[in-house]
């Protein structure tokens, strides 16, 4: 892989909106009750995160739970999912230690090693993310 088409992937997570990000997601990850598992939901506003984010909240129709679209997904409680998404790509494709990505990034070691952990343990969400965000995956992309 050479260094233009990293800087290009990089680009283009980076200018991604988080709105068209966690919509992506949720076609992932179609909205669900975390308690009943229903898809029989009611859509009830939004919440605007910190970040200036607006995430749809929904209503079970059969247990009345309240939820935002982020729950049962892996960016689910992340301040900043595009940064979430960088790691994601340079672990995943780069095969770069989170050691090294926090020395790139300039953020905290104990930040890349949590979204690493996160990363690997939803290995195919990511991948499946960044996929449709369209940032290639070529066939050397893989989890060391």
């Amino acid at each position: 892989m050479r260094g233009g088409e990293v800087l290009r992937a990089l680009r283009r997570i980076l200018a991604t909106p988080e709105e068209i990000i966690v919509m992506k997601a949720s076609a992932i990850a179609p909205p669900r009750c975390p308690d009943c598992g229903s898809t029989s939901l009611v859509r009830i506003g939004g919440v605007i995160k910190a970040n200036g984010l607006r995430v749809q909240r929904f209503r079970c129709r059969v247990c009345g739970r309240t939820f935002t679209e982020l729950e049962g997904t892996p960016l689910k409680g992340l301040h900043d999912i595009r940064f979430a998404l960088v790691v994601a790509y340079l672990f995943l494709c780069l095969g770069m230690e989170p050691k090294i990505i926090a020395r790139v990034t300039g953020r905290s070691y104990s930040t890349v090693i949590r979204l690493a952990k996160r990363v690997k343990q939803h290995e195919t969400f990511f991948r499946d993310l960044l996929v449709s965000l369209g940032v290639t995956l070529g066939t050397e992309c893989y989890l060391k």
